[in-house]
């Protein structure tokens, strides 16, 4: 039985195997691929061993230029052997290939850790310094002139405020500059603030503190913030007096607080909240109840306008302008995301996934299968270029994997789908894609959330059809709001429904009381992990590739 169950296998195993090795034979042909991946998971490394490092001792810049000179040497190595194997052409083929792939593979490595070494070794030692003597900005009251860098994130007993300073402080003899870390001012919820106001904020600076298993010291300080001041006095100036920050960012937020106001006045509770959340990534408040229902539900990340969003409103833009060439669609749906990316406010979440999202789209219209291919990883290594800790912001995991979906995901579903049903127009523009980016997403939701729940992927297909109607709608009842505001009530009153709807699909799931569980903190990351191999071995395999008994990286493998 054993033996039938092997020689069963062993075809499926060699299939694997196949791919595996012509995936790795494309990577060495693309370099830009080989390098960018590098990058990616070297920068993780680099950051872990650094932020170590930096607890004990200083290295000042004595790792780079020692990869520097490890670099070189690998590089006149390698132009050693290339004149031994020129000088010998009697030797293998296969052997003198696989010495200059070794070499190849080396020399990025090295590459790609000088590199990140000399991006983060300037963060991580101001990062260092801080911590090193924070303690002495802590000892006593201060008072420091401030601007606010960011919205306001509300909260059921306070809200959050992360501010710039725009002054040095010095305490005992230590100085502060401004531009090494942010503060987060904890303030009752009954204030108003406008993103750019300056205020006079007077105060301890106290220590993030850690708690249930969560770090929330490195939480923030991937963010630059580094203290914290709870309940201080502060003074703020109006707007109109004295306004720091982006012009062209403080004027969109205000452009689009003005929408915001047009949708409260309209829609009630939570119907607006929903709606504002949607489009804007407005984060407000909901109670209790319907916050643990969308997170039990898998879709907390819908009412928060991630990089998901941008990928529903492109799956949604798709579908709707079925009629126009494929060029045409694609222009119009670069438009529409950047509006809808300039409209949100430029958050930074929403520009990354706006420039994924364009990524997608721009290899569409040059019609290449390799462009996205090739595109996905080094718009990513960009991203985490500029942020080196971009890897850590569930917004840029979601904008990725959602797009990894769509990607790698949805041709495989559609396959199978083409073997049991000839024409299925429902399931190729509703349920595959939306399938798709739930189950690609599913575990940075759940590396985020801390929980699994059997209904994830069910409510998701169901509800982001919604979503995708709401979204466009939604633009469509705040423009004739403008415009011509009877009309308008028209369209709210029918996103209304929606919302109605959507809010009835999570509450119902929360109260059939089962299908949801916890994850305990030491299980989420395996959990993950063996869900993500889960999906890299399934893509592996069941990828359709076209001609593939005559692939060319498939041969020889």
């Amino acid at each position: 039985m054993y033996l039938k169950m092997f020689h069963r296998l062993l075809p499926v195993g060699r299939r694997f195997l196949r791919r595996l090795g012509g995936i790795f034979k494309y990577i060495f042909d693309y370099k830009i691929i080989l390098f960018s991946l590098l990058y990616i998971i070297i920068n993780i490394c680099v950051i872990f061993l650094l932020r170590n490092i930096f607890r004990t001792s200083s290295i000042g810049w004595l790792f780079p230029i020692a990869f520097l000179i490890l670099f070189v040497l690998v590089h006149f190595f390698q132009k050693k052997q290339q004149g031994k194997f020129l000088e010998h052409e009697k030797r293998g083929k296969g052997r003198r290939e696989g010495v200059v792939k070794f070499f190849v593979l080396l020399k990025c490595i090295l590459l790609a850790s000088l590199c990140s070494l000399c991006r983060n070794l300037p963060i991580i030692s101001n990062e260092a310094m801080l911590f090193k003597n924070r303690e002495s900005f802590t000892q006593s009251s201060t008072s420091i002139k401030v601007y606010i860098s960011e919205e306001t994130e509300e909260r059921h007993s306070n809200i959050l405020l992360t501010v710039r300073l725009l002054e040095d402080l010095e305490m005992d003899g230590k100085i502060l500059p401004k531009s090494s870390t942010k503060l987060l001012l904890k303030l009752p919820n009954f204030y108003s603030f406008g993103i750019g106001q300056v205020c006079q904020v007077e105060g301890y600076l106290t220590l993030p503190e850690n708690f249930d298993d969560f770090n929330y010291e490195r939480y923030l300080a991937n963010k630059k913030i580094f203290f914290l001041m709870d309940n201080p006095k502060i003074f703020c100036k109006k707007l109109s007096e004295e306004r720091k920050g982006n012009f062209l960012r403080n004027f969109l937020v205000d452009f689009k607080m003005k929408m915001v106001g047009y949708v409260d006045e309209v829609l009630n509770e939570p119907q607006s909240s929903l709606l504002v959340g949607i489009l804007f990534g407005q984060k407000r408040l909901f109670s209790t109840v319907f916050d643990d229902a969308t997170r039990l539900s898998g879709v907390s990340h819908i009412i928060s306008a991630s990089g998901y969003n941008v990928t529903i409103l492109t799956i949604a833009i798709n579908k709707l302008l079925f009629f126009l060439p494929k060029r045409a669609k694609v222009i119009v749906g670069l438009i529409v995301i950047w509006l809808y990316c300039i409209l949100s406010g430029l958050s930074t979440s929403i520009v990354r996934a706006t420039i994924m999202g364009s990524v997608s789209m721009v290899a569409m219209l040059l019609g290449r299968n390799t462009s996205i291919h090739l595109s996905i990883p080094f718009v990513s290594f960009l991203f985490v270029l500029l942020n080196p800790t971009a890897v850590t912001d569930v917004g840029f995991l979601l904008s990725v994997s959602a797009l990894l979906g769509l990607v790698y995901l949805l041709p495989i579903l559609t396959s199978f789908r083409e073997k049991i049903f000839k024409k299925a127009v429902f399931l190729d523009e509703y349920v595959l894609p939306t399938l798709s980016c739930t189950l690609a997403t599913l575990p940075v939701l759940i590396l985020t959330f801390k929980t699994f729940t059997i209904w994830s992927v069910l409510v998701n297909a169901i509800i982001l059809p919604i979503v995708e109607s709401t979204m466009l709608f939604g633009f469509l009842a705040i423009l004739f709001y403008i415009l011509f505001k009877p009309f308008s009530y028209i369209l709210f009153s029918v996103i209304n429904v929606q919302l109605k709807c959507f809010e009835m699909i999570v509450m119902f799931v929360k109260n059939l009381g089962f299908g949801q569980f916890e994850i305990e903190s030491k299980y989420v990351i395996p959990f993950a992990l063996l869900l993500i191999l889960c999906f890299v071995v399934v893509t592996i395999y069941f990828y359709p590739l076209e001609n593939e008994k005559y692939n060319y990286y498939l041969k020889d493998t």
